[in-house]
């Protein structure tokens, strides 16, 4: 008795589905690690601060710190040989939301005392500012890669 099973057709390039957009994110494809960890902890340290406590959260904010400090220059100067992903929706959205929350984590530690506004969230206006300072430049240097190429 043989097996007279055939091998599966193969699979014609035409007739692949193109891979699905994925939904809205605020890093693209060919964002850098070292950007989207250190964002990641950086809002881990906005967001766990009532749990986790003032020294815990500054000292996971100081992790993520340096990973954006160092990976967006980096991230903006490789868009010169044509890096896609600069997380500008990502330094967009911290602002935006760290505006507000400057306002509204104001405090007096008594009555007749001045205001104070908890650091984490200027920390976290910083670091949206950051990321849109470098944008410009990156976008600059895609764009001149890309006339470059294209004459």
């Amino acid at each position: 008795m043989t097996d007279t099973a055939s091998a599966p057709p193969a699979a014609d390039p035409a007739a692949v589905p193109a891979p699905k957009k994925p939904g809205f994110t605020f890093t693209d494809p060919g964002c850098r690690t070292d950007i989207r960890l250190g964002a990641l902890l950086i809002l881990a340290a906005v967001f766990l601060w009532l749990w986790f406590g003032p020294q815990t959260s500054a000292k996971i904010f100081m992790v993520g710190a340096p990973l954006i400090l160092w990976g967006i220059p980096w991230q903006a100067f490789q868009a010169r040989e044509g890096r896609p992903g600069y997380p500008w929706k990502l330094g967009l959205a911290l602002t935006a939301l760290a505006l507000p929350m400057c306002w509204d984590l104001r405090f007096r530690e008594e009555p007749t005392s001045a205001l104070q506004v908890q650091i984490i969230a200027p920390l976290l206006l910083g670091t949206g500012l950051w990321i849109m300072l470098w944008w410009p430049i990156s976008h600059y240097f895609s764009r001149a890669l890309t006339s470059e190429t294209a004459a």
